[in-house]
């Protein structure tokens, strides 16, 4: 039995060894990771920090199936005025109450997550990849676009023109991080609609916040271009989120609401 254990550890090792020589089957088995890997949906409360165009807003969100609420904290470090925070309370209030409201907030957040997955699956492809050792324990890899892939969106056409770091979790195989730089100036439609410019940056963290559960963590954008008519295009964002604590897939409407206003003393700290 103890000779069985060792041949197996030993494959197990040699697997896990010539996948990390082989970046582009990584890569492939890590997408396929993301895809599939949570059928179960968790649902989180989280404290959103985003700083888009100069302006900080820290919010908390608690995600349920139907929607998520969001309730604004502060801006730039200053608590709401009773004004706003009686636009605040209209809102979560119309979502509460309002079945269509929350459909279309439904609906612009799994638009938001279709896109997001419809770029991932671009990885394997779009990218050639090179090993570049580790980092903070998670393998590091090094991509450039491939040249004979063809984006077949415009945010493809984008995602494609960068070069930069992927880091993958060595024991889930999961994407831990992902960091490019725009190497060329991307036109659309011939620079007649628009044009980013090169050297812009993003940065996207990803953390285990429960089993087989990832979820962004950190998003880092920094590029600049120009629209039609020269109108200048500013993608200047970066947001943290932090302090996740699990919300009950079957919480009441009411009650998220609430959570979403007032936060959970009661909830559990993030599962590790």
């Amino acid at each position: 039995m103890a000779q069985a254990a060792a041949l197996v550890l030993l494959l197990a090792t040699a697997t896990a060894l010539a996948a990390q020589k082989n970046p582009q089957q990584l890569v492939q088995e890590t997408i396929h990771n993301e895809l599939h890997a949570n059928p179960h949906q968790n649902y989180w409360m989280y404290r959103d920090s985003d700083t888009e165009s100069g302006t900080t807003k820290v919010s908390r969100v608690v995600e349920t199936p139907a929607c998520w609420f969001r309730w604004l904290l502060s801006i730039d470090g200053q608590p709401l005025t009773q004004a706003q925070e009686q636009q605040q309370q209209a809102k979560i209030d119309k979502l509460v109450n309002d079945e269509a409201a929350r459909q279309k907030n439904r609906q612009a957040i799994d638009q938001d997550g279709q896109k997001a997955e419809n770029l991932m699956k671009m990885l394997p492809d779009a990218f050639l990849y090179t090993d570049d050792g580790e980092q903070d324990g998670n393998i590091r890899l090094k991509f450039r676009p491939n040249p004979s892939f063809n984006p077949p969106t415009h945010a493809a056409k984008v995602f494609h023109a960068m070069q930069g770091t992927l880091l993958i979790n060595k024991q889930e195989k999961r994407l831990a991080g992902i960091s490019g730089t725009l190497m060329q100036d991307v036109d659309f439609g011939w620079g007649i609609l628009g044009k980013l410019y090169k050297g812009g940056t993003f940065k996207v963290a990803q953390s285990r916040l429960a089993p087989n559960d990832w979820e962004v963590t950190l998003l880092d954008v920094h590029i600049g271009g120009r629209a039609l008519f020269f109108h200048t295009i500013s993608e200047q964002q970066h947001e943290v989120k932090t302090e996740f604590q699990p919300v009950p897939a079957n919480i009441a409407l009411a009650q998220a609401a609430e959570m979403a206003e007032r936060g959970n003393e009661n909830a559990s700290a993030t599962a590790k």
